[in-house]
């Protein structure tokens, strides 16, 4: 008698190849087979999607704290870009404190040298010598004047610097810095034109300061105007209808190169020089300005001037007007009229 057949112990790593029973596969309409997903697929679909119905479905306090991770990193952003502008503006100063300390020495020996001659103990004077020693003392005190208040700007806190403006006439202002260049325009031959408007002629400003911004940019101009050109200071009054108070415009006009327009923004920052490269000059002469101009309230740029060169513009408050930090809005006005 033979031996039973018994069942074949399932094998402990489970069923074999062999023993899986084949899946069928699912058949398109087109009769071609359809290959199923396989198991790793499905789940990582299933995970994906997972994930973006997490996303949609977030709560309100993970959607405010997004929102609040957001800010703070944008309030970084700022805060490291205020950062590097007062690393900016401290390395001004410096720069500033450096150039005023340096010039009060040659500022003394051509004032005590002037005196000298003056005094004529080294000799008689004709009136025309003593007419320009006698300017050049006035333009020593003047410069002199400029240095004692820039160092005295740059000891105080930033909330003390605010000047003192005083009502005042500008045609007298520009007939003393006018008569201080003439000596220049008469060395370089250049021709200067005067357009004042009557309605322009008193204003709000401090008399030193305005000095120094018309000697700036009127000796700007000359480095760059053209032997035998010409050079215009024009004054016009501001008095837009949407504006808030009146303000009075001061340009001065060259028929030099001109400044490209990607240059007309940073030709204000300290350091940055116009003109070819290798020339002479320190960078400061427009940043000071438009430092002084945004301290009596206005602002001050420079475009095309008509028929070629440049055209300098600053605004100073009106006589009687009482000067906000910006006038966007008047000076755009006034612009669009012209």
């Amino acid at each position: 008698m033979g031996l039973p057949c018994l069942p074949r112990a399932a094998s402990p790593r489970g069923p074999s190849r062999l023993s899986t029973p084949r899946q069928p596969q699912p058949i398109r309409r087109d009769g071609r087979r359809r290959v199923a997903e396989s198991a790793g697929g499905y789940h990582a679909s299933r995970r994906a999607r997972a994930g973006r119905e997490s996303i949609r479905s977030r709560t309100p306090a993970e959607e405010a704290l997004a929102e609040t991770l957001a800010a703070a990193e944008k309030r970084l952003a700022e805060a490291g870009a205020e950062a590097a502008a007062l690393r900016e503006r401290l390395a001004e100063e410096r720069r500033l404190r450096d150039v005023s300390h340096e010039l009060r020495t040659p500022l003394a020996v051509i004032a005590g040298f002037s005196k000298l001659l003056l005094s004529e103990r080294v000799g008689p004077l004709t009136g025309e010598q003593r007419r320009f020693l006698a300017e050049c003392e006035r333009a020593c005190g003047r410069l002199d004047a400029f240095v004692r208040e820039l160092i005295e700007a740059e000891g105080a806190p930033a909330g003390e610097r605010a000047l003192a403006l005083e009502e005042g006439s500008l045609a007298d202002a520009i007939d003393a810095v006018t008569l201080f260049l003439r000596p220049l325009f008469e060395e370089r031959g250049v021709r200067l034109e005067l357009r004042l408007d009557p309605a322009a002629e008193r204003a709000r400003f401090h008399a030193l300061r305005l000095e120094q911004v018309l000697t700036n940019l009127i000796a700007n101009a000359l480095r760059y105007a053209p032997a035998g050109g010409r050079i215009e200071l024009s004054t016009r009054r501001l008095d837009a209808a949407n504006a808030d108070e009146p303000w009075i415009e001061v340009a001065v006009s060259d028929d030099g190169p001109g400044v490209a327009p990607a240059d007309r923004e940073r030709i204000f920052e300290a350091g940055v020089r116009g003109g070819a490269p290798g020339e002479g000059g320190l960078g400061l002469g427009l940043a000071i300005c438009k430092r002084i101009v945004e301290a009596h309230g206005g602002r001050i740029g420079v475009r095309d001037a008509p028929g070629g060169g440049s055209r300098f513009a600053f605004t100073l408050p009106a006589a009687g007007a009482a000067p906000r930090r910006r006038h966007d809005r008047a000076l755009a006005a006034a612009e669009d009229a012209r």
